[in-house]
Formats: C-alpha cells, structure tokens, sequence
C-alpha cells in the first residue's frame, strides 16, 4: 500500500499540483515579519508522522489562541491519536481508506472555507494537492523544498535551511508565519479522564508506582524497521536497567515478534504491553524513572511528557529528531555515512555503508546504558539546552489540576470527568509562550530532505 500511495504521489498528484499552481499563478514568497495574526477559520495539514505531531502541540496551541480561531486538522490515521487528544484541536478530519471519498470531500470542503492554510509536511504532493483548494484571499503556508512546482503552491514559504536543526523549531517557524508565537519547549499531550484511570489501573494491577518502572520503547513503525536495535541489544539493556524497576516493553502489535524476543533473552522478568492507547501510554512515561526508546513517535511523547528518556538514533541525527528537556539525551555514532535518513516516510533509506545498518548495529547496550539524561553517548554532538525545564513546568500544572479535579470529584465521577476534559480543552487554547524571533535562513532545501523523486527515509 505505502509503494502505490509513493508512486501516486509521483506520478498523478505531482502533475497536478503542477497544473493547478499554473492556472492559479500564484508566486511564493517568505514569510513576512511581522506577519499578520492568525485568526478566523484555520487549517492545519500533517499527514503522517507520529512523532512531528507532539512537536506540533505549542504551535496548535498558539494557534488556538487567538480570539476566535477555529483550528481544524486534516491527517491520517497515523498521526490521528495525538490531533484527537482532548483540547489538542477543535476538529480532526481523518483521512483514511474506508469512507475516504466523503472524508476527503470533508477535507477540501474544510479548506475552502478557511482563511489560513499551514501545510506541515514538506514534501509530498498530496499535503499541497490540498492546500491549493484554498479559497482565492485565504493565505497559504508551507516550507521551501527543493521543489519549484511544490513552492509555488503557497503564498508564504519558511525556509527549513540546509543545516539539519530541530523539527521543533522549524514547524514554530511556519506557525510565526502566520503571526501566533509557540511555546518554548514540549507540551504534554492532554489525556482524557479514561485514559488516565486506565493507566492508574494497569500500574495498580502490576504493582507498581511512580518512579518504579522503566519503559523500552523498540518499535519504530512498519515502514521504518532498520531503525531498531536488534531483540539481543535490547535484552542487554534491560537487564542492566537497576534491578529495582520493573521493566515494561511497550509498543504496538506491530512490534509483537520483537518484544516477545526482547522478553525471552532478557536475563531478567520482563511485562510486555502492546495494548496501550496513546493517551494512556502518555500516562505511563509520565511516571517512568526512565524511558529509553528508538527514534520515534513514542520517545518524543516520554519526553513531552516529562520523562527521563534516552533516544536511539542511527540513519537520522538527533540534531534534526533528538528528543527535547533537559532530562533527554540521544545515543548517535555519527559514522561519516550518517545521517542518510530524511524525512520522507514511505522509502527507507539505502545504506552505504560496507557494514549493512552500522549505525544502528555498532550501538551496544552499555552505550545506552552510559546514557546520562541532557547527553549524548558515543560520537555525536547533540546537547539538548534549549527548553530547560519546560517538560517538567507543563507537567507540574497539569499533576496539581489532576489532584484538584480528584478532590472535587470523589463521589461523582461523571462530574470528575468532565470536568477534567473540559480543563483540558482550556488549559491547550491557553497556552502560549514567547519564542526568539523567526530565524532567516539562507533559501534551499533542508539538508538530505530530498525531493520525492529521489530515495527518502523514514
């Protein structure tokens, strides 16, 4: 399925998108400053990409913010869990194959009626096949790419540069473009009432406590499998984890085979859970005394919400991707190959190397182990210094609002839940901290995010 959507985007979506930026004629420009506020109907397109959606959340908050914006969301199942968090956004449109004709009519008849466009991803054609359904007036916002026929799609451009820097940073860049300044830092996701009960429940049933356990998070998804350590690397590292945790293994059923294996050869009990929901495994970083995860969707979650977490990175840097607090810290070799990965998800990238997947391969278990939150351990550079604290700020409130909520509500847990939802969805349209001005950069695409008709990685 992901090779006919890559080459439909190649072969039908491209031409038209080429089409359609002719008849309408527009010419792209960067991003004003100052830009005029957001505000009014907004839409927001971010396809796919778990992990690009938590670093959205102050930028979709900032959004949210301005008196009277209404901000919709057009994804994909993939990245739906974190859009349809409580108080995230105010709509979420899921595209997807069953119902998909009416959702994608939903969809355009979405950013029809918008006055602002923010097209979030950065190289697939159908994010722009959408946007160009804007409404003549409406204002359009996208990154520069390489690509002069995807450019000329928007009407503000943000220029990501050519030196790999923090996804974080570059999607606040496109939401300064429309005038809304994002929070410093990660928000954690907002999780419902239910999903926190869950999680209180399942650490009950195990025993376990705030600061008891740490949580392995191997996967990285279906299209991107040469990302991961192998089950034998994994195993070592929980067994040398401080025979005081409980050690969790967490991940989808898509990575059923590898936990299960990482649970065989660990020298020590392990729990293997592939069951939770997003919000609910939002909740368990939350109390972990130590998340250690691949370059992923959940190891930007554990750091979002406040966790210790250590990131796994071989075909991509933690420069672009490392996860972000004060309390994170990546593991990269920084081999003379690397990174050869990039942010087109559907195509793994080739390896180069003599020594197939080196990258990943060579990290051993006492690497990550040695892995001190805020560092990095073997030959890279990534020193997250940037947000101090925020995680732990955001994390804080959001505790003591929990506390109050159970107080008002112990004999009433209806009222306990809506209220608790219903906070959420004040405390995400609240949120809206100061950033250091847009940084200019000089204009070309962002380095080793190619085009769509060159190789791509996850």
């Amino acid at each position: 399925m992901t090779a006919l959507i890559r080459l439909a985007d190649k072969l039908v979506v491209a031409p038209l998108v080429a089409l359609a930026g002719l008849a309408q004629g527009r010419r792209p420009r960067a991003a004003p400053s100052p830009p005029p506020a957001a505000a009014g109907r907004c839409v927001v397109v971010k396809l796919v990409g778990l992990g690009d959606a938590v670093l959205m959340l102050p930028a979709l908050a900032a959004l949210r913010a301005q008196p009277g914006a209404e901000v919709t969301v057009i994804t994909t199942r993939r990245a739906a869990p974190v859009f349809t968090a409580p108080g995230v956004t105010d709509r979420v449109i899921v595209i997807e194959p069953r119902g998909g004709a009416r959702r994608l009519r939903e969809a355009v008849g979405a950013i029809r009626a918008a006055d602002t466009v923010l097209d979030f991803e950065q190289h697939v054609y159908w994010s722009t096949l959408l946007t160009l359904g804007a409404r003549r007036g409406a204002r359009r916002h996208g990154f520069r790419t390489a690509s002069r026929v995807r450019n000329r799609a928007y009407d503000r451009l943000v220029d990501p540069g050519r030196a790999p820097r923090p996804m974080k940073t570059i999607f606040d860049e496109l939401a300064q473009s429309a005038g809304v300044r994002p929070k410093r830092g990660l928000l954690p996701l907002p999780a419902s009432a239910a999903a926190r009960r869950q999680a209180a429940a399942w650490l009950e049933a195990h025993g376990l406590g705030a600061g008891g356990y740490a949580v392995l998070a191997p996967g990285s998804g279906a299209s991107v499998s040469f990302r991961r350590l192998p089950a034998s690397a994994w195993a070592e590292i929980a067994g040398g984890l401080p025979r005081a945790w409980t050690v969790i293994v967490a991940g989808t059923a898509l990575e059923r085979e590898l936990a299960e294996e990482i649970a065989r050869r660990a020298p020590r009990p392990v729990t293997v859970e592939l069951e939770f929901g997003l919000e609910t495994l939002a909740c368990i970083f939350a109390g972990a005394a130590r998340v250690i995860a691949t370059d992923s969707g959940p190891m930007h979650l554990a750091a979002a919400m406040g966790a210790p977490v250590t990131g796994i990175f071989g075909p991509d840097t933690p420069q672009r991707y490392g996860p972000i607090g004060e309390r994170a810290g990546s593991v990269w070799l920084g081999l003379s190959c690397s990174p050869c990965n990039n942010c087109w998800v559907y195509r793994e990238a080739r390896c180069t190397n003599p020594e197939r997947y080196a990258c990943v391969r060579r990290i051993g278990a006492e690497l990550v182990l040695a892995a001190g939150s805020g560092r990095v351990a073997g030959d890279g550079t990534h020193h997250d210094g940037q947000h101090h604290g925020a995680q732990d700020g955001n994390q804080n409130g959001v505790d003591q609002a929990a506390a109050r909520r159970r107080a008002q509500g112990q004999h009433d847990p209806s009222a306990n839940d809506r209220a608790h939802d219903a906070e959420q969805n004040v405390q995400q349209r609240a949120v809206a901290g100061t950033v250091h001005d847009l940084a200019r950069s000089p204009a070309g695409d962002q380095a080793h995010d190619d085009p769509p008709d060159q190789e791509h990685g996850g």
